[in-house]
């Protein structure tokens, strides 16, 4: 009799603990890649897709704008990209002066240095009118609001996680979801890198700009110099050939 009963109690353990190693976390939590490698490669597509999407609208702008200069324009900037496929705008603009300089052409200026150096200060303009565009038309509001259902998926993904691995009844199934948490992390660690990556590209656009408002200030000033230095030599070359005698009294 005893021993029936010690059968039946090795029956029902068994079957408890079976039933225990049989509970697993859910489908969808082991379905998340633990592949780091592939998560932060969508994450660097994104920041790619920025980076495309300014020089996609930079040769659009330059195509339909710059007529006779468009193929020196495009030139440049094929030469001037980087390992991320983006120009550089002041390499690019100093290559742009240097071929209307060759050409002796002129873009809004008489003479042919200053609409050298105009033409490349336009090409910094479209430059950064294009990467403004690239975040704020249709295609670059769709990318952030891509990114931005990225953001939350992930987050969803690690607290769904965090509860599935309190409520696991096996030290396995604790580890899968752990091991699936920090994938998620590092894909969030993977996105706020890139976030600050174009940010520190925004910021130099931001500072191209500065610096032109503060070479236009430096040429006004230069300018207003110049005129007012025109205007003293020719009043005083006035006042030299003035002959002016305070006794004469004109004849009535």
């Amino acid at each position: 009799m005893k021993l029936k009963i010690n059968k039946r109690k090795v029956i029902i353990s068994s079957a408890v603990i079976g039933l225990l190693l049989a509970t697993t976390l859910p489908s969808y939590a082991l379905e998340i890649s633990l592949d780091i490698n592939q998560t932060l490669d969508t994450v660097l597509g994104q920041l790619t897709g920025y980076f495309k999407g300014i020089t996609a609208k930079l040769e659009e702008e330059i195509t339909t704008s710059w007529g006779n200069l468009q193929q020196d324009a495009l030139a440049v900037l094929e030469d001037s990209q980087g390992e991320m496929q983006q120009p550089d705008p002041t390499e690019a603009a100093q290559q742009l002066a240097e071929k209307v300089k060759a050409k002796g052409g002129t873009f809004t200026e008489t003479s042919t240095v200053i609409g050298a150096v105009e033409v490349g200060r336009q090409l910094q303009r479209t430059t950064t009118r294009a990467s403004v565009a690239s975040v704020l038309n249709s295609e670059g509001q769709q990318r952030t609001k891509a990114e931005i259902d990225a953001t939350k998926e992930t987050a969803d993904n690690v607290q769904q996680l965090a509860q599935d691995a309190q409520n696991a009844d096996s030290s396995q199934d604790v580890l899968k979801a752990i091991a699936a948490q920090n994938a998620q992390v590092v894909s969030m660690l993977g996105q706020l890198r890139t976030d600050g990556l174009r940010q520190r590209n925004d910021t130099q656009y931001t500072n191209l700009m500065l610096s032109q408002i503060a070479e236009n200030g430096t040429e006004q000033n230069r300018t207003q110099r110049v005129i007012t230095a025109g205007v003293t030599s020719q009043f005083l070359e006035i006042s030299g050939w003035s002959r002016l005698d305070p006794s004469y009294i004109s004849n009535k």
